[in-house]
């Protein structure tokens, strides 16, 4: 059995800077064309699995990406597929060869069985989103006898 939140409209986390000079051949207008070049993002692993979760429970596990493109990477924003997980970033732009990380908390409270959920990461990145996902099998108090126990 799959768990759903439930998703309160199309909220984002992040926030999006969109002020651009409208001189043509200001330094700063120059500077924010180069860091939108697209560049390219690696995550050392696309998924995480928490296992066996007691209900209640935040767990949280943190996402490693490395800038392999040649232009500085910027994370724009970062959407979880609901609103029990939040994602967290590393704000700044990540020069190439670098690394970065993105946080991902997720909050089992009033849930059960198998969850899945994801969190797309926009940047400047071709393409410009990168899927991500957590699973969890989240064990409630009516499933047990007694305490909390891992099976």
């Amino acid at each position: 059995m799959l768990s759903a939140c439930e998703k309160k409209g199309e909220e984002s986390t992040g926030t999006s800077e969109t002020t651009e000079s409208s001189a043509i051949g200001d330094s700063a207008d120059v500077k924010k064309q180069e860091e939108l070049a697209a560049t390219q993002i690696t995550f050392t692993e696309s998924s995480h699995n928490f296992g066996k979760i007691n209900e209640g429970e935040i767990v949280e596990h943190t996402f490693t990406f490395k800038n392999t493109g040649t232009a500085p990477l910027i994370i724009r924003d970062a959407k979880a597929s609901c609103g029990c997980t939040i994602p967290e970033w590393t704000k700044e732009p990540v020069q190439p060869g670098q690394e970065g990380k993105l946080e991902v908390k997720y909050n089992s409270s009033g849930k059960e069985g198998k969850i899945s959920k994801t969190v797309t990461v926009i940047a400047n990145t071709e393409p410009s989103e990168t899927k991500l996902e957590i699973e969890a099998e989240v064990i409630t108090k009516k499933n047990l006898n007694g305490p909390y126990k891992n099976q």
